[in-house]
């Protein structure tokens, strides 16, 4: 898929601005596959962040359409990481299934115990902005392990619509709950 392809699919507010890179890779590399199908569909991973966050949208949209429609729309940016990633991987010469690699119990597919569901909305909120920094923290691990420079680039685009999504996530923390998040996983400058 080219880059306007993707560009066509982002979600306007809820992804960063920035372009997103060519997915290309140097030379297929099955270690990098398995580092990557982490990202894809490990414990902490897109498919995950879109599992969770549709949950949090059905409930969440009988409560306010407003909340139900940002859940939405940010787990339909993250299916357009998931998409990204996929064509990573099979660039690289992988197989993207709906598994991930190490965090899953070296390769197990994935499982709807990976998600939090949740007791209320400002909990829900709170693990939702805690997904957001544990994938943030995941990729920069990531980026340190593999050498390929279009992965990373391709990794580092995709940590920017995550700190977009913890503003979103953020703001609608003060407005329904009238908190702040206090449980930061680690540091997105």
């Amino acid at each position: 898929m080219s880059e306007t392809n993707y560009e066509r699919h982002k979600r306007g507010e809820y992804s960063d601005p920035s372009p997103y890179p060519e997915v290309k890779v140097l030379r297929p590399n099955l270690r990098y596959v398995e580092i990557l199908m982490d990202d894809y569909a490990g414990i902490v991973s897109e498919f995950s962040a879109i599992s969770q966050y549709l949950y949090h949208h059905f409930l969440f949209s009988q409560i306010d359409k407003e909340l139900g429609d940002l859940l939405k729309n940010v787990s339909i940016a993250e299916m357009l990481h998931m998409e990204i990633l996929a064509d990573t991987i099979i660039n690289l010469g992988g197989n993207p299934v709906i598994r991930g690699s190490k965090s899953s119990l070296q390769g197990n597919f994935w499982s709807g115990k990976f998600i939090y569901y949740g007791t209320n909305l400002c909990d829900q909120l709170k693990s939702d902005i805690d997904a957001e920094y544990k994938a943030i923290e995941e990729y920069q691990k990531h980026i340190r392990c593999i050498e390929d420079f279009h992965v990373q680039a391709i990794l580092q685009r995709i940590i920017l619509d995550e700190k977009v999504h913890i503003c979103l996530f953020s703001k609608a923390l003060q407005k329904y709950c009238g908190s702040e998040y206090s449980g930061k996983t680690t540091d997105i400058r």
